[in-house]
Order: structure tokens, then C-alpha cells, then sequence
């Protein structure tokens, strides 16, 4: 059977060497703007049965019956089962037998997308035939899931919530303009322009842009990368300057249409920013089928396609941040884990961008007064200081650059108001001119400029670096001096009540600006991130510097905005001191949230304070942090935290432990020897416990190591000379912040499954050794065989054990004594930058993918099941939401610095009035963060809703939730992700 496998895989590489040897349709593709495409991709299986290459090489495909050294990528099947199904199913459909650790990839993964690439070509209208097969399975399997729930209640209509609005009893001290701050005479009805841009939203496909790659892929290639195009060695600070200011001096300067702010991140009316010096090249086996697939499909045009694959993705193949990595520290074991997809994500793979930059230096000294500043930096640095000059004068071409683009914005906007006919969008499209001609150059000293400002710096940060994670900061603090400004030259209250309209509209049109551009998800990226946009965090409210209440008019017109438009992102995010901020104000969030279903994202301003305290950070900066990305703080415009370094599954570990540092998934011994169960080296639960940490600890060191490499190789190949230009700490000490140049320098984690290892060490402790109700070797056994045979066991464990979340003390401990150890084991690390990791408990869709990734577990979790999401208790640990509030809110701040998720399903019921539903929501809030509680988030929906959206996704485009730390569309989940959403523990109010 082996041999004729061998042979078949033969033949079927044979035959398509001979196709693209001799079909020019075909062969034509295996040429690029360089040169041919040349690459050798090796497949064997672990069982040794089957062992082939296949070559790509000048034009020619050859087949070889061995594996040569010098393939670029091998992919090894576990049995020849595997190498089967493979041979029967889409190149798509292969990324998910990665995932699942059937097929191990060594090697270039750009290199298995173009071979995917070339098999798509060559199965034709098959491919396509296939891809539609696949889809039409998924949406059977969806409608199949819940149809036959008759004791269903009705499922609630998408909008009826927005009918009913409160009034503000009082106003917030720093309140100064509206009189009544809920906005509550406002409705989205009111604004047919953000109507438009909503109705865009929901109804246009994403679809590819190849302007960036395009235009520094050109760049690269006149003036050379790795050395300039004389040959000599480049420094990196200016290349990456040169490269940007050509970018953004060429990029079309575009205006939407009806659009009240000037730019846009992309030619596309919403695309899709691709990154082939990051993680790019992972689109290129899916250019053909990315329209088809079956999650979040894009767009593409013949020349796009055209463009990448000729032109783009081959120059990057090896220009990119995993191959700098594998080549100059020859394939680590850190990275070889990272590929596996089961122990650690490396977010450095993809991109740094989870900070904060510092918007009011260039609203406040504009970027000619940033040049001036940067001019006298370079002055009185010593000449010695060659590497330091030099970063400087790459941060002054950097926004040289930003100018150059909002020049050419000025001219648009001119000579779209000269050929303008209507009145009324003449003089919108004049004012847009006006603006862009007097700004970012100069400061700002409008609401309509600042606002310009931070939208044209928004759309250049992200030409530079990958739009996941980069945040905003606390925008009504930024923006409520421009606002009241404004406000104080208008004396009639009918100007300023239209001046009011006007705001609503820009902060509106802002919002859905931030709407025009997705980060690039390959397929695999669906089940490993499934439904996540750019996670641009916005934060409002909270405390000043002074720890004052700093809630002002300007929180209140953002979170009207979030009320009317609902959209995932940007991704608010609200702080609450408890003994500073009113009751008004925290009724409102719940209101919003209410109206919402799942935003804003609320966040206690003292616990936060008191896990950052630790860091010895000074108190007015500690008081000035915002949201980043998800959930974490960063201190705003002085930090570089990259909070999302490291997404790490707690769970791992564990099934590390119970096999004696071998994983079962991945049938790798990649772990230390910490104790062999059938030889009864475990004497009592320390000795479980001490193998867990070790087992911890083992995979802590290699995910900080790999982030010190990927850190080390941005520093090396990619620096940021616009962002550093737009921190506190770079112009003092002339270093890009990739190296340390920030004030402030911290890497961030994201621990998941912790409440899974707890309830299941807490169900260790209990049942194997304090009462001997069963062997470690029997309860290692019913979990190999997912409780099957072990019925008795399952209902013990789900039945006499108390879990996280339920009140007991028992719990509680075990608790924080995981999140001690785990802080332990990142706090003994420092990054890159000389930083240190901090520790966050938010989980993204990971609870989801490493769910699926992961076997039963102690605690009664089956094989395959999603885990809690962020630190969330299971949901049969308590029929009572306060149990949860207590258990969550006695968790130590200082061991979750990098902040948590505490997601939390309220179900409104049928008489509820919607005064009700917020009274109960804010005094759950208010309880929470007044026992101490760091973070909250709320579903408030029924799973009735949610199975009838899993059903009829057609009626329920615009149907909002939260996963964990960022908010999606239910429609655009995953399977797995949307049943984990429906299984939640949810309660009534």
C-alpha cells in the first residue's frame, strides 16, 4: 500500500511537471518581474512510506523520488492517510490540516502558497467547483446545528433597540456644552451621509489593494534593499524613510465621495492592505479562490492578481520577517514550535503596531515644528553619534512624506470643488482644501482640522506599519479643547446647535473612515483570528493626568456616534474611575452598550492604575493610558508596548505534564522530562503541579526568545521612522523605537485558557490526590479516550467540584496561584528593548482555535471544545452572575498588567423595559469595579438570536458581538466560533 502511494504521488507530480512544462497558459506563471520563479518543495510521511520533490527551476518542473537538501519547504504528512485526503480537498482546505498538526511544514512558507498557487491553476474549474462544495457543506452544517431547538424563545429583530432612548439627569463637570450629554433628540436617521457610508459598509466585498506592495516593491527593486543600487550598504533608518516618502508622495491621493475628511488607506472603497514585507505572501495560494472562499472573502481584480504574483510575492519570498529569522538564526526551536500553531502566536510575524501614537505633538507644533525639532536634535548631537543622526533625519524624511501626501490631497480637494456643480458639496470639498494646505503642516486650531490631522497621520502609520492593534488613544481628551474652542466663537444657540450636527457628522464620517481598510487574513488566519478588523482602539472617559474626572463633551458626541453607527470597529473602549466618575456617565456606557449589543468595553480606572504602578511608571502617565488594540494599556504617545507579542496557550502545558513533556497533538517530545504517570512518579498534587510549571515555564522561554528574535530582525531589517517621530523618546536619543527608543518599553502576553487549567488542576487536586477517588492513570486514560467509557468520572468531575467562578475560596486560590506563576515566568524575561513582559488574560478568537487543537481535559472540557474566553469562569461554574462578579473582581491587578476579558452574556427578558435593562446592567458594573474588578464586556443578547443568525445570516449582516477583547460580525465567524458564542453562560437580568 505504501509503495503504490509512493507511486501515485509520483505520477501526480509527474503530471503536473508535464503540464507546465509544455502548457505556455500555465507556464507563463512561472515567471516573474526577476527572473523565473525558482523554489523545490519536498513531501514525505513520518512512516517513511512516501518520500518525493518536486523542482521549479529556470523554467523547467522536474520530479525527484528523494528529497534534496536544498528544498525550500518540506511538508511531512503523519500517515498516509493524511497524503490521501490531502490529494482529495482544496489547497484551503490543506491550511487547516496544518492547523490541526496532520501536515508539519518545514521550511518557506511563502514557498507552499505558490505550489497551492500552482495547483489551484492547474485544477481550473475544478478548483472552483470544489470551493462551492465546501460552502454549500458549511452552510448545511449551520443550518443543521440548531434547527431542531423547538423550545426556542423568538429571537430578537436587529434594530428594534434603537427606538427607545434615555435622558442625562445631570451633566459631568467637565461637560460644559451639551445640555442634555445622552444626545438623546440625535438618531442616525438625522444623518443620511453616515446612512450611505453604513449601507457601503455592509453591502460592499472587501477586495485586495496592490498600491502599497505595488509602489514599494518598485522602490526596492530601483534602489535596492539588502545594499543600494551602488552596491554599498544601506542604512536601514533611511532605506525604510526613502522607501516611505516615495510611497506616500505616489499614493493617489483620494477623496470619497460625500466624505467630509480627505484620504483614504486604500484605492478601494473598502481594501484589504497588503504587507508582503510581513506576512503577505501567505495570500499567494489563495489568489484564485479568494472571491470563493468560504470565510470573510475579497475582491480581487485581474491586475491585482496579475501584479502580486508576478511582480510583488516573489521579490518578498524571502524578504520577510520568518525567513530573516530561519535564516540568520538558523530555524530555531522557538520558531519551529511558533509554526505549529498549538503553543504560542508570535504577533512579530505579522507586524509591531500595538501602541498609542502621541497625536497632540503634531496637533500642537504641527510637522514643520516637528522638523524644527528634529533639525535642532541633529544639531547638537555629536558627530560621533553617525547612527543616531541618521535615524533622525530618517524620522524628518518620514513626514516629509506625510506633507507631500497631504499636499497632493489639498490639490485633489481643489479641483474636485472647481468642477463641483452642487453648492453645498462645493463648499465641503473647498473647506477639505483649506484644511489640507494649512495641515498637518502647521498646528491645528479647528475640530474639523485636528481631526484631518489624526485621519492623514492614521492613513500614513499604517502605510508604514500592519493595521492590527494600532490604536488611537484617548481621542476626547485630545479633541475637547479644539471642540470647545470652536464652540466659544459661536454665540447663538442655533450656530451652535449646527455646529453640534456638524461634529456628530465628522466624528461619524471618522468612524467610518476607519471602516475602509481590513488587515489581510489568509484562510488559516479565519480560524485563528476569525471575524477581527483592525482592533483601533479608541478610549474615552476615565481620569485626567491629575486623577480628575475627565469626562467632557467630547466622550459623550464618541459614544453617540458608537450608539448610531454599531460597527465593529473602531473598537471603543471606556474607562471608569468608581470615586470619579458620575453615575450619568456610567449609565450611558451601559446604554450604549445595551443599544449596541456589545460596545464599548468598560475598564476601572484604579485597578488598572494598581498594575501599573509596579512598573514604576509616574502616576500622571499611568493616569493617561489608553486601550490598545484590545483591551491593553498602554501610556499614551510614550510607550512602546507591542501588548499583543504573544497569544499563549495555557492549556499546552498541561497536556505537556500528563505526558512526560510530550504533546500529543503535535506527536512531538519537544518538553522537559518532568514525570512519567504509568511509572507513578507523581506523589502528590506538588509533584503535578511542579511538572505543569516546569512545562509552563519550558514554553514561556521559547515564545520570549522567538519575540526577541522577531524584535531583533525589525530592529535589523524594518525600523519605524514615522512612528518614532510620532513618540516621546526617540528625538532625545536619536533610536527608531523598534530598538528601545521609546520612552517607555514593554512586550505584552495574551494567556488563554486559564480557567481551564484551573478548574482542571482544581479536579487533579480534589479527586486523584486528596480523596483517591481515582488513579492518575485512570484519569490520563479517560481523557484519551475523551470520556467515552468513563461516565462516572465525567459526572464526578462536572458535579463535585467546585470551579472558578463559583464562589469558592478553594478556587479562587488556585487561581492566583496560576496567574503568580505565570507572571513569574514572563516577569524573569526582558525584551528586546530591554523591557519587560507583562501579563494579560484576553484571548482574541485563540480560545477557539486552540480549543480545537487541544484534547480533553481534566475539568470535563471534551476534545475539540473552544476554552473560556479570556479569563471568563466556564459556564457551569455558577447559576449566579454575582459568583462570577466576586471570583473575577479578588484577582490580583498586578498579575494581569497587560489587562483581561471578562466577557459576560446578559439576556434581557421579553417585559424588561430598556430603563430596567441599564439600571441592572450598571449596578453589575458599578458592584464589579467597586470590589476591584479591572474589566467587563458585555453580549446582551439571547442565544435565540444568535442560533437564528447562525441559520439566516442574510438578516443579520450589521449583528454585532463581542469575542474577546474586539468586537466582530456574528455572520463573519467561523463555525466553531459562533457556536462557542452561542454555549457561553449567559443570565437573565
Amino acid at each position: 500500500m505504501k509503495l503504490k502511494l509512493n507511486f501515485t504521488t509520483h505520477v501526480l507530480l509527474q503530471l503536473m511537471a508535464l503540464n507546465f512544462n509544455i502548457r505556455p497558459a500555465l507556464r507563463k506563471y512561472l515567471r516573474g518581474t526577476d527572473g523565473w520563479i525558482d523554489f523545490g518543495v519536498g513531501f514525505k510521511t513520518e512512516t517513511g512510506g512516501v518520500e518525493q520533490a518536486i523542482y521549479f527551476k529556470q523554467g523547467r518542473v522536474t520530479v525527484h523520488r528523494s528529497i534534496p537538501g536544498t528544498v525550500d519547504v518540506t511538508l511531512r504528512f503523519i500517515n498516509e492517510k493524511t497524503l490521501r485526503e490531502m490529494l482529495r480537498i482544496t489547497p484551503n482546505e490543506m491550511l487547516t490540516l496544518i492547523l490541526q498538526n496532520k501536515i508539519i511544514v518545514e521550511g518557506n512558507f511563502c514557498y507552499l502558497q505558490v505550489f497551492n498557487f500552482f495547483v489551484s491553476l492547474l485544477l481550473g474549474r475544478k478548483h472552483q467547483r470544489m470551493l462551492d462544495k465546501v460552502s454549500w457543506r458549511d452552510k448545511k452544517a449551520r443550518k443543521e446545528e440548531y434547527t431542531q431547538d423547538t423550545s426556542a424563545k423568538p429571537p430578537e429583530k436587529p434594530g428594534v433597540r434603537k427606538k427607545e432612548r434615555l435622558r442625562a439627569l445631570t451633566r459631568d463637570p467637565g461637560v460644559l456644552y451639551l445640555d442634555d450629554p445622552y444626545l438623546s433628540d440625535y438618531s442616525l436617521d438625522d444623518f443620511p451621509r453616515l446612512q450611505k457610508f453604513l449601507t457601503i459598509h455592509f453591502n460592499t466585498s472587501p477586495e485586495l489593494c496592490a498600491e502599497r506592495p505595488a509602489l514599494l516593491t518598485d522602490w526596492f527593486r530601483s534602489n535596492g534593499f539588502e545594499v543600494d543600487n551602488q552596491g554599498a550598504s544601506w542604512n536601514t533608518d533611511l532605506r525604510q524613510a526613502r522607501a516611505f516618502h516615495h510611497l506616500m508622495a505616489n499614493k493617489k491621493p483620494l477623496i470619497r465621495e460625500d466624505d467630509l475628511l480627505a484620504g483614504t488607506s486604500t484605492t478601494k472603497e473598502i481594501g484589504v492592505i497588503l504587507y508582503p514585507d510581513s506576512q503577505g505572501t501567505m495570500i499567494w495560494g489563495e489568489l484564485r479562490s479568494l472571491p470563493k472562499r468560504l470565510l470573510n472573502p475579497y475582491a480581487i481584480t485581474k491586475e491585482t492578481f496579475q501584479k502580486l504574483h508576478h511582480d510583488v510575492f516573489p521579490y518578498w519570498a524571502r524578504r520577510n520577517f520568518r525567513e530573516w529569522v530561519r535564516a540568520r538564526y538558523d530555524y530555531p526551536l522557538a520558531q519551529k514550535i511558533d509554526e505549529r500553531f498549538v503553543a504560542y502566536f508570535i504577533w512579530k510575524s505579522v507586524g509591531i503596531s500595538h501602541t498609542v501614537p502621541d497625536f497632540r505633538r503634531v496637533l500642537t507644533r504641527g510637522i514643520k515644528g516637528m522638523l524644527l525639532d528634529i533639525e535642532a536634535a541633529i544639531n547638537t548631537r555629536p558627530a560621533s553619534s553617525k547612527n543616531g543622526i541618521q535615524s533622525l533625519q530618517a524620522m524628518a524624511i518620514s513626514l516629509e512624506g506625510v506633507l507631500h501626501y497631504a499636499r497632493n490631497l489639498a490639490q485633489e480637494a481643489a479641483r474636485l470643488a472647481d468642477s463641483e456643480a452642487n453648492e453645498i458639496r462645493k463648499k465641503e470639498l473647498s473647506r477639505m482644501a483649506e484644511i489640507c494646505a494649512q495641515v498637518p503642516a502647521n498646528p491645528s486650531t479647528s475640530l474639523d482640522e485636528a481631526l484631518h490631522v489624526i485621519w492623514i497621520i492614521w492613513v500614513a502609520l499604517h502605510m508604514e506599519n500592519t493595521n492590527t492593534g494600532l490604536s488611537l488613544g484617548r481621542l476626547d481628551q485630545i479633541l475637547q479643547p479644539y471642540f470647545e474652542a470652536d464652540m466659544a466663537r459661536l454665540h447663538s444657540p442655533a450656530a451652535r446647535r449646527e455646529y453640534l450636527d456638524k461634529t456628530l457628522e465628522m466624528v461619524g464620517c471618522f468612524f467610518m473612515r476607519g471602516t475602509d481598510h481590513l488587515p489581510l487574513v489568509p484562510d488559516i488566519g479565519n480560524f485563528l483570528f476569525g471575524g477581527s478588523s483592525s482592533d483601533q482602539a479608541i478610549t474615552l472617559g476615565g481620569v485626567d493626568a491629575k486623577g480628575q474626572d475627565a469626562v467632557n463633551d467630547m466622550t459623550y458626541i464618541f459614544l453617540k456616534v458608537t450608539d448610531m453607527l454599531a460597527i465593529r470597529d473602531p473598537n471603543v473602549n471606556a474607562r471608569y474611575h468608581p470615586h470619579r466618575n458620575s453615575d450619568t456617565y456610567l449609565k450611558r456606557l451601559c446604554e450604549v452598550n445595551y443599544v449596541t449589543a456589545a460596545t464599548p468595553s468598560m475598564h476601572n480606572d484604579e485597578a488598572v492604575y494598581a498594575a501599573l504602578r509596579q512598573h514604576d511608571y509616574p502616576p500622571e502617565d499611568i493616569w493617561d493610558w489608553s486601550a490598545t488594540g484590545c483591551v491593553e494599556p498602554t501610556l499614551s504617545g510614550k510607550h512602546m508596548g507591542h501588548t499583543g507579542s504573544i497569544l499563549f496557550n495555557l492549556v499546552a502545558p498541561l497536556e505537556m505534564a500528563f505526558h512526560n513533556g510530550y504533546h500529543p497533538l503535535m506527536k512531538w517530545h519537544l518538553g522537559p522530562q518532568t514525570g512519567n504517570i504509568e511509572n507513578g512518579d507523581f506523589h502528590s498534587f506538588e509533584d503535578f503541579f511542579g511538572a505543569y510549571a516546569s512545562q509552563l515555564e519550558f514554553l514561556i522561554d521559547q515564545a520570549t526568545h522567538l519575540n526577541n528574535l522577531y524584535a531583533d530582525v525589525h530592529a535589523r531589517e524594518r525600523p519605524t521612522p514615522l512612528l518614532s517621530s510620532l513618540m516621546q523618546g526617540p528625538l532625545e536619543t536619536g533610536c527608531d523605537v523598534t530598538r528601545g527608543g521609546a520612552l517607555y518599553n514593554t512586550s505584552g502576553t495574551a494567556n488563554i485558557g486559564l480557567a481551564d487549567v484551573t478548574d482542571s488542576l482544581l479536579v487533579m487536586k480534589k479527586l486523584v490526590f486528596d480523596e483517591q477517588k481515582v488513579s492518575l492513570t485512570e484519569f490520563k486514560n479517560a481523557l484519551l479516550e475523551n470520556f467515552k467509557h468513563h461516565p462516572t468520572l465525567l459526572s464526578l468531575v462536572k458535579t463535585k467540584v467546585a470551579k472558578f467562578g463559583s464562589g469558592d475560596q478553594d478556587a479562587l486560590n488556585m487561581t492566583l496561584r496560576i496567574m503568580k506563576l505565570i507572571r513569574s515566568c514572563y516577569h524573569k524575561h526582558r525584551n528586546y528593548r530591554g523591557g519587560r513582559y507583562t501579563t494579560g488574560f484576553w484571548s482574541m478568537s485563540q480560545h477557539v482555535a486552540y480549543g480545537s487543537l487541544s484534547g480533553a481535559l481534566p475539568s470535563g472540557r471534551l476534545t475539540g471544545k473552544a476554552f473560556t474566553p479570556g479569563l471568563t469562569p466556564h459556564p457551569e461554574a455558577s447559576d449566579t452572575f454575582l459568583d462570577n462578579i466576586r471570583d473575577v473582581a479578588q484577582l490580583h491587578p498586578t498579575d494581569m498588567d497587560n489587562n483581561i476579558a471578562f466577557n459576560v452574556k446578559i439576556v434581557p427578558g421579553a417585559g424588561d423595559t430598556q430603563q430596567h435593562i441599564i439600571d441592572t446592567l450598571f449596578a453589575y458594573v458599578k458592584t464589579y469595579f467597586e470590589l476591584g474588578g479591572m474589566q467587563m464586556q458585555f453580549n446582551v443578547l439571547n442565544s435565540e438570536t444568535l442560533k437564528d443568525a447562525m441559520v439566516n445570516p442574510e438578516h443579520y449582516k450589521n449583528l454585532l458581538v463581542r469575542i474577546s477583547g474586539y468586537n466582530a460580525y456574528f455572520v463573519t465567524l467561523n463555525k466553531e466560533m459562533q457556536i462557542e458564542l452561542i454555549e457561553r453562560a449567559e443570565y437573565n437580568l
